[in-house]
């Protein structure tokens, strides 16, 4: 199975993006042997969101992967959380690498209001659980380059290409070698799982 792994780089208040560091890591694991029967490409993407569409669309017509997941940091969490929605629209409460700080945006113009992941979400949690981390199931990946991201992958996602996106806490809460296990661990689960498996999910609102 040919996978894209991809993190984001550095933005305003974050000098070293752990997603960054986590990819990488993934990516030293592939390359040594230790996710057998899967072709791992990784990416790293600039937190530009002129960029950000059209730089995941070209990637995946490129690698042409059947399993997408991307990765961001979330600095406030203190579990990884899979997200199950992204949604089209960018407010953005720093400005990007370039200054840029739309407001009230549209990630892709005319595209939906949302999409679903399309990775077995509630499989992936337990197994990011199984590794060794904490994790959580999530309903709103924000407004900024990881909603944009996710929501972007999704759109020019082929018929077939599953994706998802996982937020990764702060460096003071998770280091990069027990990111890097869970996020082959949610690899694997998306794997090993057509369908998402039967677990309560939801929350009282």
């Amino acid at each position: 199975m040919r996978v894209l792994v991809t993190g984001f780089g550095p933005f305003p208040g974050v000098t070293l993006n752990p997603s960054e560091a986590a990819v990488d890591a993934l990516q030293r694991r592939a390359d040594t042997g230790r996710m057998p029967g899967l072709q791992v490409g990784t990416a790293v993407l600039p937190v530009d969101f002129t960029t950000i569409p059209g730089q995941i669309a070209e990637i995946m017509r490129l690698v042409r992967p059947q399993l997408v997941l991307c990765t961001g940091v979330d600095m406030g969490a203190e579990a990884i959380t899979v997200e199950r929605v992204a949604i089209n629209l960018l407010d953005a409460r720093v400005p990007d690498i370039k200054g840029a700080q739309p407001v009230d945006q549209p990630v892709v113009p005319g595209a939906p209001d949302g999409l679903f992941a399309t990775i077995p979400v509630k499989a992936v949690r337990r197994a990011i659980q199984q590794s060794g981390a904490p994790a959580e199931l999530s309903l709103s990946a924000g407004t900024y380059g990881c909603n944009a991201l996710m929501f972007a992958a999704l759109h020019h996602a082929p018929p077939g290409t599953r994706v998802g996106f996982l937020h990764i806490p702060s460096l003071r809460v998770m280091g990069t070698a027990t990111s890097a296990t869970a996020l082959a661990a949610a690899v694997q689960a998306c794997v090993e799982h057509e369908t998402d498996i039967d677990e309560v999910g939801g929350e009282l609102a």
